[in-house]
């Protein structure tokens, strides 16, 4: 079931950051994150495995904006908004969203508004002027030959749109980095990391999100780290798990990472603020000494496999998202090791 609590008085709506930079009393700023938590989406999308969320009749829930729309988990992601029946803005560099091998039907389709949204080119006002009124944001976006190096992207890029989402007062923003990315001695982490620095920017990214949000009462974020992306078909919440402490990964489609980062924003759930989190299919499950190698092979986890003992399961979304723990607020995750 969908619903949707939305904000009562859109006009009052001023950052807390600016809010403080005045000098703003402490009660109103309380005013303004009250403010900012009655903008969460608010749903329950129960689906069965590989399936796609069914709407139904209930209040449209606020809207989730997603920048990176047109790669692929991006638009994954505002796929699955939709067929949620969550409005939906896709944040691309044209501003057109045009991917392949999205189908939405008309109904879903009129949910997605298609926006400007260049993470390394954007001004702080343009970005925050897209996420005016927001329930969610999800940060898809990555370094591309024609988008934008992982400094520019990955990093300097999420920074430039989280703080726009605090400017903006959106409840949550939901990012998605990688797994091994605090892990600069994990072979993934070596491999992945001789593309222009890529982990290493994805790395610093969320640290400086993390130092950000120090103290955002009424606003938070969540990190999913993916293991490897596949083009398969969704398997659905029953094949996940979700593990803490960037010592596990696996494989897991692009399509099941959208609906993990989607129904991470949705606050029904009851995914925790400022967690940070790995997602696989459990049945690909290795350590990270094993992983990148089980990953090429198509491996599959046996008996005596790693187990971190943080592993989480469950048949719901918001079974497996609970005793999730939050970060430490403000710490870095980034290792100790040599790095592009």
């Amino acid at each position: 079931r969908l619903d949707i609590v939305r904000s009562r008085d859109m006009a009052c709506t001023a950052s807390l950051s600016f809010a403080a930079s005045l000098g703003a009393p402490a009660t109103y700023r309380r005013a303004v994150r009250s403010r900012a938590r009655s903008r969460v989406v608010r749903a329950s999308v129960e689906i069965e495995p590989g399936s796609d969320p069914a709407p139904d009749a209930s209040p449209a829930p606020a809207q989730i904006v997603v920048f990176g729309s047109n790669g692929k988990t991006g638009a994954r992601c505002v796929q699955y908004a939709a067929r949620a029946g969550i409005p939906v803005t896709a944040c691309t560099r044209s501003g057109s969203w045009s991917p392949q091998n999205i189908n939405l039907t008309s109904d879903e389709r009129s949910l997605v508004t298609a926006a400007a949204g260049d993470v390394a080119k954007a001004s702080a006002a343009e970005l925050a002027s897209t996420l005016q009124g927001a329930g969610a944001c999800i940060f898809a976006a990555s370094a591309s030959p024609s988008g934008g190096s992982p400094q520019d992207v990955d990093k300097a890029g999420l920074v430039a749109v989280a703080r726009a989402c605090i400017a903006a007062n959106v409840p949550r923003l939901v990012i998605v980095s990688s797994g091994s990315v605090s892990k600069p001695l994990s072979p993934v982490y070596v491999f992945l990391n001789f593309f222009g620095g890529i982990m290493r920017a994805k790395i610093e990214g969320e640290d400086a999100v993390r130092s950000l949000y120090f103290k955002r009462d009424g606003l938070d974020y969540v990190v999913v780290r993916p293991g490897g992306l596949t083009e398969d078909e969704p398997r659905g919440v029953r094949s996940i798990e979700l593990n803490q402490g960037d010592d596990k990964s696996g494989r897991i489609s692009r399509a099941d990472v959208a609906a993990i980062c989607v129904e991470a924003a949705v606050a029904a759930n009851g995914c925790v603020g400022g967690a940070t989190f790995e997602c696989y299919w459990a049945d690909t499950a290795k350590g990270l000494d094993a992983v990148g190698f089980s990953n090429a092979m198509g491996g599959t986890s046996k008996d005596g496999d790693y187990v971190s003992g943080r592993e989480r399961r469950g048949d719901a979304w918001n079974e497996i998202f609970v005793g999730l723990t939050a970060d430490a607020p403000g710490v870095p995750q980034q290792g100790v090791g040599p790095s592009l």
